[in-house]
C-alpha cells in the first residue's frame, strides 16, 4: 500500500513542477493542457450518449477518444470544488498511466483500500491540490481554511486536515528533495500570504 502511496504522491510533485503550478489554488487546465487530456462536461458532449447509465452517475471518467485521453466531468453536479477534485482525480489517472480501457468513474472522496488505481488517483489529486508543503509553510490546519485556499469540497479538506495533522506531529515536511523543489517553486506566493 505504501508503494502505491508514494508513487502517486511522487507523482503529483513532479506534475506540480513539471506544469511550473506556483500558486493555490491550482489551475488544473494548466496540467491538462500540458499533458494534452482533454476535459469536456456530460451536457456539453454527445458521445456520453454510448456509455451506460451507471456510468453517468458517477462524478466522472476518463477514456481515449482516438489518440487522445478525454476527462467527462458530471455538471449535474453543483458543487464545483468537488468537481475540481473529480478532474484531479481522472487527471491522476491519465497521467500516471492507469488501465483507463475500462471506464471507472469516481464517486467519492475517500480512499479505495482495494482498488489500487483508485487509491493512486484519490492520493495524487489530494496532492496536487492541496500540496502538504505549501499548506506547512502557511501554517495551514483547518477543513475551513483549506477549503478557501484550495477551491476544495469540506469532505476532501477534512481528509486532508487529518492527514496534516498526522505530519505536523512528525514535523514530516521536505525532507524529500523533489517535495523541497515544488516549496521553493511556491516561496513566492508563500511570501505574498504571509504579509
Amino acid at each position: 500500500m505504501y508503494e502505491h502511496y508514494k508513487k502517486a504522491r511522487n507523482m503529483s510533485w513532479k506534475v506540480l513542477l513539471e506544469c511550473g503550478i506556483n500558486s493555490l489554488p491550482v489551475d488544473l487546465w494548466k496540467i491538462s493542457e500540458h499533458y494534452n487530456i482533454g476535459i469536456s462536461t456530460y451536457s456539453k458532449s454527445s458521445i456520453t450518449q454510448l456509455f451506460q447509465e451507471d456510468v453517468l452517475r458517477g462524478d466522472g471518467f476518463i477514456v481515449y477518444l482516438g489518440n487522445r485521453k478525454e476527462i467527462f466531468i458530471n455538471d449535474t453536479i453543483k458543487n464545483k470544488p468537488r468537481r475540481r477534485f473529480t478532474v484531479a482525480h481522472e487527471l491522476g489517472h491519465g497521467i500516471m498511466g492507469h488501465d483507463i480501457g475500462m471506464i471507472h468513474y469516481r464517486n467519492s472522496e475517500n480512499d479505495s483500500q482495494t482498488d489500487m488505481q483508485e487509491f493512486e488517483a484519490n492520493i495524487f489529486a489530494r496532492d496536487i491540490l492541496m500540496p502538504a508543503t505549501v499548506l506547512a509553510a502557511l501554517d495551514i490546519h483547518t477543513p475551513d481554511d483549506i477549503m478557501k485556499l484550495c477551491n476544495v469540497s469540506r469532505r476532501s479538506a477534512e481528509i486532508r486536515a487529518e492527514r496534516m495533522a498526522e505530519l505536523y506531529k512528525r514535523n514530516a515536511f521536505n525532507i524529500h528533495p523533489i517535495e523541497r523543489k515544488v516549496r521553493q517553486q511556491f516561496d513566492a506566493f508563500i511570501r505574498l500570504r504571509a504579509l
